[in-house]
């Protein structure tokens, strides 16, 4: 792990309420990390996590997507900064002991919430080039159809790999009157759409309640419990 002054190249916005940051590793470091793995944006004594967007294939910088929430101190910390006009921002990278070197040997079922999908764009985009051999899901949770700022991303690597397959969920169909795609929450389209999960390997990323719900869900339903995956198992335990 390693400290790193990171210069911002770029902040732009995704949608009406998440950025997009890209933040330059220092020309004189050399960072390794894993697909799946995160930093932590240091302010005064605090540090603050974010997914690693950018595939580790990227040596030269450090994507992030970042969203207000709502009643929070630390996302209010964290736009003040990004509004500032700081020309960077210091991190510590890599973090995080849920990533991939390379692809199950199994089926690989992806479910994100809001901007978790940031992780499994990560893994996602690491996986691809290396030829996946086995299907890969993306289910990827929101609460209002404004919120898919990859939809059409996803979308495409749909067309481009025949073993990629993306669901997009929407927990609250009456924000996005014109949506016809699945409702409710996004383990629950995994249920729906798969009736035997003993063979697969699970990685969820979200916040706590979302992450030991579908946990629950999934292994009252017959998965083995160690072929479900997640950070917030070590940061966050119940």
């Amino acid at each position: 792990m390693k400290r790193l002054n990171c210069a911002i190249r770029s902040i732009e916005y995704y949608n009406s309420d998440t950025r997009r940051i890209f933040l330059e590793v220092p020309d004189d470091k050399e960072i390794e990390f894993k697909a799946g793995q995160y930093l932590e944006i240091i302010l005064s004594d605090k540090k603050y996590p974010f997914s690693i967007a950018s595939s580790p294939d990227l040596k030269d910088v450090f994507e992030l997507h970042v969203r207000p929430t709502p009643n929070s101190e630390d996302s209010i910390d964290i736009e003040n900064l990004l509004d500032s006009g700081a020309t960077h921002i210091e991190v510590e990278v890599p973090k995080g002991d849920c990533f991939f070197e390379e692809q199950p040997d199994n089926p690989f079922i992806l479910i994100a919430a809001s901007t978790g999908v940031t992780q499994m764009k990560c893994i996602i985009e690491y996986l691809i080039p290396r030829d996946i051999k086995h299907p890969l899901y993306l289910y990827w949770g929101v609460l209002a159809e404004t919120d898919l700022y990859l939809h059409d991303l996803f979308n495409g690597w749909v067309k481009a790999h025949s073993n990629f397959h993306y669901t997009p969920v929407i927990s609250e169909p009456d924000t996005s009157p014109n949506w016809t795609g699945r409702t409710g929450l996004v383990g629950n389209a995994v249920l729906q759409d798969i009736d035997d999960l003993s063979g697969v390997t699970v990685l969820i990323s979200g916040g706590p309640a979302m992450v030991y719900g579908t946990l629950d869900s999934f292994v009252e339903r017959g998965m083995p419990e160690k072929n479900i995956l997640s950070d917030i198992f070590s940061y966050a335990p119940r």
